[in-house]
């Protein structure tokens, strides 16, 4: 039984010993196969001729920004004998920032939300990311909109709660304006409203005896039309 036992037991360490020389063995393959950071920018740049912008690893993976030509891609590479996980290619600028919406794109954004009057637009930064403030006039009544710049997103609309007055411009700030635009002696002045808002008309008798009727936002200043009366 003594003999048994001990056969058992160097059986039992002989195993042992293979396991974790097993192991080892793996180990070093293993590690003989991962590539380092450096061979996996070389990698890339031989691979696919572009200049790396950006590279970090995460767990046993490289994440790569490369530019190449005007595009911008990002690759995904494995530590583990240098795999390519993932290539796509991306909308970014120079820098790796993804690219904003130019002004025009979100003043169309702004006008397919509201069919106000767009008075300002500028850029602001809305939870640290880029956006823009719009303030549009409609219904007599100011309403703020924050835009994502670079998706375009609603992120926010409201009211102001101070209202505009019905009529922001005097007569004599109207005609004025009118005379600026079309220069001449005022015949007649009038206020009026619409859906859209309200506005002042003021005929001008010209030197050349046409009659022009301009007619003024109340509250913006703005020319809105110029009609004639021969």
């Amino acid at each position: 039984m003594k003999h048994k036992l001990i056969i058992i037991s160097a059986s039992g360490l002989l195993l042992a010993a293979l396991l974790v020389f097993a192991v080892i063995q793996f180990i070093n393959v293993s590690a003989s196969e991962s590539i380092t950071e450096s061979e996996a920018r070389e990698l890339i740049k031989d691979r696919y001729q572009g200049e790396i912008l950006n590279l970090k690893k995460v767990n046993s993976t490289y994440l790569i920004e490369m530019k190449r030509g005007e595009g911008f891609y990002e690759i995904m590479l494995s530590e583990n004998r240098g795999e390519i996980l993932s290539f796509e290619k991306k909308d970014q600028t120079s820098n790796g920032e993804q690219k904003q919406l130019d002004e025009e794109k979100i003043k169309g954004i702004i006008q397919a939300e509201e069919s106000g009057e767009l008075l300002s637009l500028k850029k602001v930064t809305q939870k640290e990311k880029p956006a823009f403030e719009a303030i549009v006039q409609k219904d007599e009544e100011k309403i703020k909109i924050i835009v994502d710049a670079l998706n375009g997103e609603i992120l926010s609309r409201a009211a102001e709660k101070t209202k505009v007055p019905v009529k922001n411009l005097t007569e004599e700030e109207a005609v004025q304006i009118a005379l600026k635009n079309e220069p001449g002696e005022v015949d007649d002045i009038s206020f009026g409203e619409t859906d859209k808002g309200s506005y002042y008309l003021i005929e001008i008798e010209k030197d050349d005896g046409r009659e022009a009727a301009v007619q003024i936002h109340a509250i913006t200043g703005k020319v809105l039309s110029v009609t004639w009366d021969d």
